[in-house]
Formats: C-alpha cells, sequence, structure tokens
C-alpha cells in the first residue's frame, strides 16, 4: 500500500497536479501602531499611549555650523539615536530665526558679521502663547534675499544634503530655512517677504541637492508650494500644514483662499505620492481659550488623508470628555491593511500565492515596504524567502490584489512548513508594517496556511 501511495504521489507532482488553500481573515479596527504614520514625537518624554510612528525636531542653523565650514552633525545625530530607540524614523528641519529660540541668535552669528551682511531684530508681542512664544529679549532674523546670507546658507544645504540624503533612518526633511520658523512666512519678524525669485532659490536649495530622501514643504506660501510640487507626474515633495484648528486657516486649503488664487491645482493629489504631515496651531488649552472645536480639527486632519500628526496637540491635557478625538486619531491616520483572504495553490515545484485586501485607512505606507513571503519549519525558522511583485506604497484607500508564482528551492528538505505573508522594510531598519488583522501574529504578520512539500 506505502508504495502505491508514494507512487501516486510522485505521479501527481510529475503530472503538476495541485494542491489548493484558502484563508480569510478577520479585520482589527482598534489601533495598529506602524511606522512612518500616527503621532510625531516632538516632546522630551514619550507618552506611552500614542502610537508613535516618527520622531520629529527642528534645529537651529547656528547649532549645525558653529564655525564657517566646520559642520556639528551630533544634535542631528543623537535625535536619530533616540528615534532609533523608539523604532520609529526621523524628521526634521532647519529653522534660521524663531520666535522660540532660547537665544537672540538661529543663524551663526559669523554669517552677520561678514562685511555687508544684513538683519535686523525684532521682539515678540505681548501676552505670547504656544503659538507666538515670549518677549523676553530681541532676537535676531536674517533678511532673506541678502545675497551673503543667500551662499552661506546654501552651501550649508548642500552640506547636509552630502551628509544625510538617502539616509533610510530618515524618513521625511522639511524644506525649511526661509521665514520665521523655517515656516515660508515673515510673520512676527518685521521685515517684508522676500520676492519670488529669491524665495524659489531657498526652495531650489533643497529640491537640487537631496534626490532620494522625501522631501516636505510647509503650506503658507502658495506660490512657491506650486513650484516644489512641480508640473510633471506626481509631486516632487510631500506637505506639512501648520496651524491645525485654527478657525481662519479652514478658508485657505486645497482649491480655495490663496492656493486658488496661485493655481495650486495638484494639491490635492499629493497624499497619493507623498507623505502629509500636520501640526496644530496651538495646545488644547490654548484652543480653549480661543472657543476653537477639537473635532473639527480632527475632521479636517482626517479628510485630507494625513500620514503622522505632531503631538503638540498636548494630548494628556485633552479631558476624557473629548479624549475620543486623539484616539480617533490613533486608529485613523495612515494606512491600514486589511488581507482579507488569501489562496495558494501547491504543485509541479512551484507556489503561487493571491491576496485580497483593502487598505482601509486614509493613505498610503510612505516608508518603503515590500510584501514578502516566508516559509517556516516549525521551530520558527525561516527556510525560503520571497518577494512579492505587488507595491505596497502604492496600495492607496481601497481594494488591492496580488498574484505572484515562485519556484520552491528544489533542495527544500520535504516536510510541514508554515507559509506567512509580511510587509517588511526594505532597509531592514524598521520594524514590519503591520497587518490589521485579528489573527495577526505579534511582528504584524499573517499565516496564510500550512504546507506539505
Amino acid at each position: 500500500m506505502k508504495t502505491i501511495i508514494s507512487a501516486l504521489a510522485i505521479c501527481a507532482v510529475l503530472c503538476g497536479c495541485k494542491t489548493e488553500y484558502e484563508k480569510n481573515f478577520t479585520r482589527e479596527h482598534g489601533v495598529v501602531a506602524n511606522p512612518g504614520q500616527g503621532w510625531m514625537s516632538i516632546y522630551s518624554k514619550e507618552n506611552p499611549k500614542l502610537p508613535y510612528g516618527s520622531r520629529y525636531v527642528r534645529f537651529h542653523w547656528r547649532d549645525l555650523e558653529p564655525e564657517e565650514g566646520k559642520y556639528n552633525w551630533e544634535p542631528i545625530e543623537r535625535q536619530m539615536e533616540r528615534a532609533a530607540k523608539m523604532g520609529v524614523p526621523f524628521s526634521f528641519r532647519v529653522m534660521c530665526t524663531s520666535s522660540h529660540s532660547s537665544t537672540p541668535y538661529a543663524t551663526p552669528e559669523w554669517v552677520f558679521e561678514k562685511k555687508g551682511a544684513k538683519f535686523a531684530k525684532f521682539m515678540n508681542r505681548p501676552g505670547g502663547d504656544s503659538a507666538t512664544g515670549d518677549t523676553k529679549f530681541a532676537r535676531v532674523t536674517p533678511i532673506f534675499d541678502d545675497p551673503i546670507f543667500i551662499k552661506c546658507h546654501a552651501r550649508f544645504i548642500k552640506a547636509l544634503a552630502e551628509k544625510y540624503d538617502g539616509d533610510p533612518r530618515i524618513s521625511t526633511i522639511d524644506i525649511g530655512s526661509y521665514g520665521n520658523w523655517g515656516e515660508w512666512h515673515v510673520w512676527g519678524l518685521g521685515i517684508k517677504p522676500s520676492p519670488l525669485e529669491v524665495r524659489r532659490q531657498y526652495a531650489d536649495m533643497y529640491l537640487d541637492n537631496f534626490k532620494k530622501t522625501d522631501l516636505v514643504f510647509m503650506t503658507d506660501d502658495a506660490e512657491i508650494l506650486k513650484y516644489a510640487i512641480g508640473g510633471g507626474e506626481g509631486s516632487r515633495v510631500g506637505m506639512r500644514r501648520d496651524g491645525v484648528g485654527g478657525e481662519d486657516h479652514y478658508k485657505h486649503w486645497i482649491g480655495k483662499g490663496k492656493y486658488l488664487k496661485a493655481g495650486v491645482s495638484k494639491m490635492g493629489d499629493v497624499w497619493k505620492y507623498k507623505p502629509m504631515l500636520f501640526e496644530w496651531y496651538v495646545c488644547y488649552p490654548d484652543m480653549l481659550k480661543r472657543k476653537w472645536p477639537l473635532p473639527k480639527a480632527v475632521d479636517f486632519i482626517l479628510d485630507n488623508h494625513a500620514s503622522l500628526v505632531s503631538e503638540n496637540l498636548n494630548p494628556p491635557t485633552v479631558p476624557p470628555e473629548e479624549y475620543g478625538q486623539v484616539e480617533r486619531i490613533s486608529r485613523g491616520v495612515g494606512a491600514r491593511i486589511f488581507a482579507d483572504s488569501a489562496k495558494i495553490s501547491l504543485g509541479g515545484g512551484s507556489l503561487e500565492i493571491s491576496i485580497s485586501g483593502e487598505n482601509g485607512g486614509i493613505a498610503r505606507i510612505s516608508l518603503p515596504y515590500e510584501l514578502a513571503y516566508e516559509l517556516k519549519t516549525s521551530d520558527g525558522k525561516t527556510a525560503a524567502a520571497f518577494i512579492s511583485s505587488a507595491d505596497p506604497s502604492k496600495w492607496l484607500p481601497g481594494k488591492f490584489s496580488t498574484r505572484d508564482k515562485f519556484e520552491i528551492p528544489q533542495n527544500l528538505p520535504s516536510g510541514k512548513y508554515g507559509l506567512y505573508a509580511r510587509l517588511a522594510h526594505k532597509g531592514k531598519i524598521f520594524r514590519d508594517f503591520k497587518f490589521a488583522a485579528k489573527e495577526a501574529e505579534s511582528d504584524g504578520s499573517i499565516k496564510l496556511a500550512e504546507l506539505e512539500l
């Protein structure tokens, strides 16, 4: 009898007979923390209640180039080490002046000591809050159309790109530098905005030098936003929207106000190609003082395909009766990958895998992840691995399906193997992007079948 069964098995393999497997999964609608989406960590301590997706810090140029041509990357490296301990990527911006600076200078003093260099002093408004800063002392701002300043800063941004462009630890870098806080406006500085051609020079400092790392542009300057997005297919930059919650800001957004006037026609499609980052105008207590409704602001964030939201709302100050709004962000931003069903066909030395599912979130996966399949032994060791032809970063909200065929290694010993699907980081730096499935393993992978080879 054993001889007959063995003969039949051999015959089945030779004739290409296949064994079919199918599995369905249950959707997980709770919080699923993943790198590259969720809350941006900005404070000195993490909040254990928040699913962080990145660490974000702003640096003063003066700290990164204290002497002309001598660069100090230690502040950036230190923050990247902290992000690594959190298991998330790092994002940052460079500022040349700031109403919140602890010293008068955000630009290196040696720049202003050059013969003919132009600058101005400014004081914050009295009674400053979390948005405006304090009035303890006069601060210094460059005159941004000063050729001396432009030359010095362009050289610095080139060095910054030589150091960090393409660094897989970094998810995004703001196109900053110009204006108060590097936000592309001169509010509070007491100086006039620079002409359009000058502002383009600041954008080009980044666009010309950063070719690998995703750049994010502040949306305050509508004219330069249009230029930064570009006229070709897709978008050259992601968008960062500050001032969330401010009532006047709702009047100026996609298809409205200054963006309509500037003809930023591609603004509404940026999220399909690049990350969308959001920051609050003020913290929650200051929103209450101004009578700005939190639910309206959260609706705005979710309606606009956010990948990341700053914790400058200060969630611990949100009372229980409104804390559900914080949880809406924790659950809702970014991508949510449901794998609803999987079909596997095994036979003739090949393995065919199909997955049907849905991105039930509001955005795409913004980090470089790939769909990988693994055959694991009973003790959890990976015996063989395959990479899908699918690109998870192109799974926009809505249905998706994948279909792959792989040849099974001929030297693989016969026996039982678990077949798993995982969304693996291409740079092998960040943890897997978890499937939103009740049946998911602790690492976020899902078991598709138990195969007999």
